[in-house]
């Protein structure tokens, strides 16, 4: 017979090993977006936790704690960037506003206003090689 098939104490669930254990699997349900469930005998299973509270909870979280060294949209970059046309690609595509050519976009934004300076550095360098023969 399972932990789980076993009759409840009426102490802390989650002081039991089989509290553990369930608490264990429902952590793990909702990592991979399935809802958590009480069963009914009669009906329908009762929705403990929603699938779309554990993104809710973390934006909480990072609401709550900043992200100084923005690792986020450097994640977003990343997978933006490999366009491997996976889930996590497409998650990316939505966070930055449905328009995968938008970090691209950003990219040449930020370059295109030191074109100048570039080409000025590489006309020096270019002189200077010349010049010294190397």
């Amino acid at each position: 017979m399972s932990a789980l098939r076993k009759p409840i104490p009426e102490d802390d669930f989650l002081d039991t090993e089989a509290g553990q254990e369930w608490l264990t699997e429902s952590v793990d349900d909702l990592l991979y977006r399935r809802h958590i469930e009480a069963p009914n005998p009669v009906g329908r299973s009762k929705v403990l936790v929603n699938a779309d509270h554990l993104p809710e909870a973390l934006a909480d979280h990072m609401a709550a704690n900043p992200d100084p060294d923005r690792y986020i949209e450097k994640i977003l970059i990343e997978l933006v960037r490999r366009a491997d046309g996976g889930i996590l690609h497409t998650w990316a595509i939505e966070a930055i506003g449905g328009d995968p050519q938008m970090v691209r976009s950003l990219a040449g934004d930020l370059v295109a206003v030191h074109a100048n300076e570039y080409r000025d550095a590489k006309r020096e360098s270019d002189r200077v090689e010349q010049e010294c023969g190397f």
